[in-house]
């Protein structure tokens, strides 16, 4: 059997690079393309309909960044700024060309941008604190107040929600270079082991419990860790956020990381539709497209209600823990040693809701998540949770949500192919 690319293929012919150094088969009739994405965003969505669209795709990082024109590209991506070399050598050949960016840009007129929402992910962040109850909550970045970097606009909104909400908002801004300290600049190891004690004392002045939003899973990954540096549990204390929802960096954090979904393969599929609009009606103006983001992912990171009692956290993450088992409020009570009727005042004082209403509201919630994101039957799905009667779980959650799981789960399923 042989491959795509090997000697006599059949449809391909083979064209000599000798400029570039490379050789590449290309399929007779299949419009080549082009791909500089350093950040990857969007490539498997991408990839997938380039297949069944028939494009050959070349990704520039084989020839060094150089453009083949034998045969010409009939189309790229880039994430590049449209005043790059590569943005503005592919606009004079008139190359059809979408940037996969993170800002918007003035020369989007000229070449199109798919962008994510950055300000509608600040507002999610804020209202995913607002929902577990954070009166204090920060955001960690590099330069968030200078208006050209790319998280100021995402700080502002967060900022603006956080204000309109009646939140205390704090900021800490990391640094690049550090003149102060030169020998560390040569350092890696000396400038973490600094950085994890500069953010981690800042943490320690904020109030408790406070939540944290930083730019990315690895900023945020990074705080978990600088977090647990400090003697700072995370979420009791230091509840942390990250964006990009990236499972390669939520998963293998310090701590299961939060994060926000920011639609990377949807912004794949947009710029490839674009794209080939573009490559189909050149005379047509192009356009740019802003995606917003899908939600939050809850995880452990921020798997948590912000409480300042430290018996009622502990209570509270005894009963998260367990949630899939047939616990009473005798139990919690004994797992943090103190008596049933101290425990029930305090949740009533600081959650307005007695024990069992925080299990109660806790299962319906995880609940709700695995018929969002899993195949699993409404039965399985409660079992996990700790429901062990059918008819139990189809009053409490009509009760919470005004509608039966089966038709919360098709009314979603709904809306998600509307979205495609």
């Amino acid at each position: 059997m042989r491959r795509k690319g090997m000697p006599g293929a059949p449809g391909s012919t083979l064209i000599d690079h000798d400029h570039v150094g490379m050789a590449k088969y290309i399929r007779q009739g299949h419009p080549r393309v082009l791909v500089s994405l350093r950040y990857r965003t969007g490539l498997h969505a991408i990839i997938d309909l380039a297949r069944e669209w028939g494009w050959d795709l070349l990704d520039l990082k084989f020839t060094r960044g150089a453009i083949p024109d034998n045969p010409p590209p009939q189309g790229a991506f880039v994430d590049c700024l449209p005043t790059d070399p590569l943005a503005k050598r592919l606009m004079e050949m008139g190359c059809p060309t979408v940037r996969l960016g993170r800002l918007p840009h003035p020369q989007d007129v000229e070449l199109p941008a798919v962008l994510p929402d950055v300000m509608a992910a600040g507002r999610l962040a804020l209202e995913h604190f607002v929902e577990r109850g954070f009166m204090d909550v920060a955001f960690i970045a590099y330069d968030p107040t200078r208006s050209e970097d790319d998280c100021h606009s995402m700080y502002v909104a967060f900022r603006q929600q956080a204000r309109e909400r009646g939140l205390n908002v704090h900021v800490h801004e990391l640094i690049l270079g550090d003149h102060e300290h030169p020998e560390s600049m040569a350092d890696p190891a000396a400038k973490y082991e600094r950085r994890v004690r500069e953010v981690g004392a800042w943490l320690a002045t904020l109030p408790k419990p406070v939540g944290v939003f930083t730019y990315s899973d690895e900023m945020a990954a990074s705080v978990c860790t600088m977090c647990m540096a400090s003697g700072l549990a995370v979420p009791e204390t230091v509840a942390v956020l990250g964006v990009g929802n990236d499972p390669l960096v939520c998963e293998l954090s310090p701590v299961d990381l939060s994060s926000i979904d920011t639609a990377a393969d949807e912004r794949g599929r947009q710029a490839a539709l674009l794209l080939r609009e573009m490559m189909k009606d050149r005379a047509k103006p192009p356009r740019s497209i802003i995606v917003p983001p899908r939600g939050v992912v809850d995880r452990r990171s921020t798997d948590v209600l912000a409480v300042p009692d430290p018996v009622v956290v502990r209570a509270m993450r005894f009963m998260w823990d367990h949630v899939d088992q047939n616990i009473s409020v005798d139990d919690v009570a004994a797992a943090v040693g103190v008596q049933r009727r101290k425990l029930e005042r305090a949740f009533r004082i600081y959650l307005k809701r007695g024990v069992n209403a925080e299990l109660r509201r806790k299962r319906l919630e995880r609940l709700r998540e695995l018929l969002e994101t899993t195949d699993l039957s409404i039965a399985a799905a409660g079992a996990l949770v700790g429901y062990r009667s059918r008819d139990y779980l189809h009053m409490s959650f009509r009760k919470a949500y005004g509608v039966s799981p089966g038709v919360y789960r098709k009314t979603l399923k709904g809306k998600q192919q509307q979205s495609l």
